[in-house]
Order: structure tokens, then C-alpha cells, then sequence
């Protein structure tokens, strides 16, 4: 029996190791979603709060454990162990001022740098450089908001994000774009549950609350004196081309790419599938991609939008192609302009669902859900063209209890027929509607 029971143990030891290796072989800090790899001072606070506490705990459990060891293996009773009874420590004054001092020590250790960070995560900072006046040069910018940073509203709905640019009088869903090196002030709500913004490589979680609006600020990589302070240049009058120079080849190699965040609270069905993204481009693009975003969408044909219309409604048979089709079901039987913006067109002002305006320009669909970038940064067409189409056949089953698919008969899942008949949309309708779409950049 005691073979036995020796190689049990030896066997749940080795099974132990192997467990122990295999997971920890499988840890990966580098991930999309990473708050160990910072890409922001929000971030970067947040990681060196977490990291002091982490080392705070472990040196607790170094200590605690120590102890707990020493006194098995000291104390233990060994065979015709006559020892007496070692002595006690309970009720001894300096022992139990000496751990009340202790924890005090250790809890003013952690809250300290606590209060700091949150007093720094929680005012948006007047950064000169971050003012709009100072660095951003497109159209419509009103005199009053030169000395603000660029601001940014966040709205959570179930379950999609919609980012209004009320500064530059643009929105988009889904996808924001946002200057590197430059503070950006978020205000944040929801318009029905608890939501919560996480981008976990720039900046942490804040709560979007029905009826309330929260703040925060975040900035995807450091501005001009920070970076000039990490590189050991002292002084606020150190300035030249070669440091800008370097300072701009910083934010091109290390900051400006592509970032995952997602709703962290749950907040529904499809909560785990209420994700967004945050494309961190330099100032020259923003603007251009504000340009953009204010030109919108003409016809497919090139004809006025009055002219398309007049024909849409007299005689629209001679609107002709899968994009002029695709677009007469947009706005006819699909009804999708009955809660969807495309820019440009008079009648598609739908504020129910996320705004479309060039669409087909950005890398995911059904918030972040299903995307379509390709390795190079750029569009995979055909994965976009198979996630619109998946997307329009089948919302209901890629995001369960989305009002695209039911919403008190204005879904694309509850379309009836001049009968009164379920009608939802054919294959060769999708596919129309698809191209349409995708031709929205």
C-alpha cells in the first residue's frame, strides 16, 4: 500500500508540473487585447499601479508563506516527540502592533499611488499641443473650439457604439479614428443599459450610464515632452527638426496602427459581441479622413440625388446594375434607410442603427464582429463582401436579439409581402444589397 501510495503522489506531482508548463506555455502578454503591452499614459499609469500592487502581493505571500513553512517543518511532531508546547504569540502587544503597523504601511503603499493615478486618469490634461487650434488645419473648425482638444461622444446602444465628432460635425459607429501623440476627451452614455468603454491598450474601463454622462481622456502615445523626457532631453526649450523628426518616426513605428477595445460590462445577449475599433493615424490623415467623411455618397449612376428619385418613383426600371438594385432595396423593401444615415443621400437619415457613411471603408461590421482586414492593413473585398451577406441573411443568428432582425415590424427578419405573407429578403436581393454596401467608401 505505501508503494502505492508514494507513486500516486509521485504521479500527481509530475501531473502537477505538466499542467503548470502547459498553461503557462500558452500565456501570451502581446495580445489585440493586451493591457500589458501600453500604447498610452492612461494605460501606462494603470499598468505600473497594477505591477506595484502585484509586487506588494507577492511579497506579502513571500513573507506569510515563509513563515507558515518554517513553522510546519519546526513545529512538527515527529515520533515519541516529547517537546513541550512552544510558546504563544497571541495577546503579545509588539507582535500585534508590529503586524497592525505593517498593514498600514502596506495599505498606504498601495493607496497612495491609487489616488494618484486616479486624479491623473480622471482630469483631461491641457496639453498645448493637443488644443485643435494647434494642430488641426480642415474646414468648419469654430474659432471657440481652438483652444480645445478634439472631443469625441461616445453613445452605447445594444449592441453597437455610435462616435459623433461634434466639433467637426461628423459621426460614424463602430470604428473611430483618432489622432496619435494628441489628447482626446470623451464624454460617454448610453441610450438603454449599463455599457462600459474598454480600449485595454491605451486606456482602461468607464461606465456608460442611461441618463448620465461619464468623462475620460485617453491619448495613444506619448506627446512631445513626454517622449523628449523618456529619451533623457531635459528642458521644455529643447526643441530642433531633428527631435520632431524623431518624435514623429516614434508615433509612425510604434503608435499608429489599429486597436481592439469592447463593451466590458454586460449589457445583454450579444454582449460579447459588442466590440469596436480605434485607428490611430497622424494629423494629416485625420484630416483627410474628416474630408472624407463629410464628401458622402452620391448615386451609383452619378445622376443627382433628385434626379435618382424622380426615377426611383416614376418609373425604376430604368435604374439599372446590382448597385442602383441594391440601393432601391435600401430604400424600399430592405427599409434599411428607415433607421440608417448615409451621408449624402436626403433620404436616408434613419438615427435608430449605426450610420453608414463609408461603410465600406471600414475593416469590421456588426460592431467589430465580422472582419474583413486583410494582413497588409488594407480590405480583404471578398471576406466584406461574405460578412455583408452573411450579416443581412442571418443577423439574428450572428448577434441573437439585435433590432435589425426583430423590431416591432421594422426588422429585416419580419418583411411580409402585399398578402401579409412572410417575405424576407432572397439570396440574389442580399447579394445586391451587399454590393450596394460595399460600395459605400
Amino acid at each position: 500500500m505505501k508503494t502505492i501510495s508514494n507513486g500516486f503522489y509521485r504521479f500527481l506531482q509530475y501531473f502537477s508540473a505538466f499542467i503548470v508548463v502547459t498553461v503557462l506555455g500558452g500565456c501570451n502578454l502581446d495580445t489585440r487585447m493586451s493591457t500589458f503591452v501600453t500604447k498610452g499614459p492612461i494605460a501606462e499609469e494603470q499598468l505600473n499601479l497594477f505591477m506595484l500592487t502585484v509586487w506588494v502581493t507577492f511579497a506579502i505571500f513571500i513573507i506569510v508563506g515563509g513563515v507558515f513553512v518554517y513553522a510546519v517543518i519546526k513545529f512538527r511532531e515527529r515520533p515519541n516527540d516529547d517537546r513541550p508546547m512552544p510558546s504563544q504569540g497571541h495577546g503579545n502587544p509588539l507582535v500585534e502592533i508590529g503586524l497592525i503597523g505593517a498593514s498600514i504601511l502596506l495599505l498606504a503603499v498601495i493607496a497612495v499611488p491609487t489616488l494618484q493615478a486616479i486624479w491623473f486618469t480622471q482630469e483631461t490634461p491641457d496639453d498645448v499641443e493637443s488644443r485643435m487650434g494647434a494642430w488641426y488645419s480642415g474646414e468648419e473648425l469654430a474659432e471657440e473650439e481652438a483652444e480645445n482638444p478634439l472631443i469625441i461622444k461616445v453613445i452605447g446602444y445594444q449592441w453597437w457604439w455610435a462616435f459623433e465628432y461634434p466639433q467637426l460635425g461628423i459621426t460614424t459607429a463602430n470604428e473611430m479614428v483618432i489622432p496619435a501623440g494628441k489628447v482626446v476627451h470623451l464624454e460617454l452614455r448610453s441610450v438603454d443599459v449599463i455599457h462600459s468603454f474598454w480600449l485595454p491598450r491605451i486606456a482602461g474601463k468607464v461606465d456608460l450610464i442611461p441618463g448620465r454622462t461619464n468623462a475620460m481622456w485617453i491619448q495613444a502615445g506619448d506627446n512631445f515632452a513626454k517622449w523628449k523626457e523618456k529619451q533623457g532631453i531635459v528642458g521644455p526649450d529643447q526643441d530642433s527638426p531633428e527631435l520632431r523628426e524623431g518624435y514623429a518616426s516614434y508615433l509612425q513605428e510604434e503608435i499608429h496602427n489599429y486597436y481592439y477595445g469592447q463593451c466590458a460590462e454586460f449589457c445583454g445577449d450579444s454582449h460579447a459581441r459588442m466590440l469596436f475599433r480605434a485607428t490611430v493615424v497622424g494629423d494629416r490623415e485625420f484630416e483627410a479622413w474628416v474630408a472624407d467623411e463629410k464628401i458622402g455618397h452620391g448615386t451609383p449612376d452619378g445622376r443627382s440625388w433628385d434626379e435618382w428619385y424622380t426615377a426611383y418613383e416614376e418609373n425604376p426600371e430604368q435604374l439599372t446594375g446590382d448597385l442602383n438594385e441594391g440601393l432601391k432595396l435600401f430604400m424600399g423593401r430592405a427599409k434599411c434607410a428607415t433607421c440608417h444615415t448615409v451621408k449624402g443621400n436626403p433620404r436616408a437619415v434613419g438615427v435608430a442603427g449605426p450610420n453608414l457613411t463609408n461603410v465600406g471603408a471600414r475593416l469590421s461590421i456588426a460592431a467589430g464582429w465580422l472582419n474583413h482586414r486583410a494582413e497588409d492593413g488594407g480590405i480583404d473585398t471578398e471576406q466584406q463582401y461574405e460578412n455583408f451577406f452573411n450579416w443581412l441573411k442571418e443577423t439574428d443568428v450572428i448577434k441573437p436579439g439585435n433590432l435589425m432582425w426583430e423590431a416591432n415590424g421594422g426588422g429585416i427578419g419580419e418583411l411580409i409581402d402585399e398578402h401579409g405573407e412572410p417575405a424576407l429578403l432572397t439570396d440574389e436581393e442580399i447579394n445586391k444589397l451587399s454590393l450596394y454596401l460595399q460600395s459605400l467608401k
